[in-house]
C-alpha cells in the first residue's frame, strides 16, 4: 500500500512540474496557437526530467505564470536534488565515522603481511 502512495503523489508532482515547464516554454517563445502548445507539451515531456534545464524551466513557469513564490517553486523541482544532497551527506559522515578504525586494522594487517614475509 505505501508504494501506491508514493507511486500516486510522484506522479501528481510529475504533472505538476511538466504543466509548469510547458507554461515557461509558452512564455519563452510566445506561443498562441493550439497546435504548438501540443507541440510544446510533447517537447516539455522529456525536459521537465532533463537535469538542471528541467528544473529551471519550472521555475520560471511556476513563478512568472503561476506567480508562485520562488521558494516554493524552487522546492517543486529540486527536491530530488536535496533529497539526493541530505542523504549523501549523512552517508559521508557514517562513513568518516567508521574510516579510522578500518584504515588502522588496514595498517596492522599490512604490518603482519611485511613481517612474515622477511621471516
Amino acid at each position: 500500500m505505501p508504494f501506491f502512495i508514493v507511486l500516486f503523489f510522484y506522479i501528481t508532482i510529475s504533472i505538476y512540474q511538466i504543466s509548469a515547464v510547458t507554461d515557461a516554454l509558452k512564455l519563452i517563445f510566445m506561443v498562441q496557437s493550439t497546435f504548438l502548445e501540443g507541440i510544446l507539451f510533447i517537447i516539455s515531456l522529456f525536459l521537465t526530467f532533463t537535469p538542471l534545464l528541467g528544473p529551471i524551466l519550472g521555475i520560471i513557469g511556476a513563478t512568472f505564470i503561476w506567480e508562485w513564490n520562488i521558494l516554493f517553486s524552487a522546492l517543486l523541482f529540486f527536491w530530488p536534488y536535496l533529497i539526493g544532497f541530505v542523504f549523501l551527506s549523512l552517508r559521508k559522515k557514517s562513513s568518516e565515522r567508521k574510516s579510522p578504525k578500518d584504515k588502522a586494522s588496514d595498517i596492522e594487517d599490512a604490518q603482519i603481511i611485511e613481517e612474515e614475509k622477511f621471516k
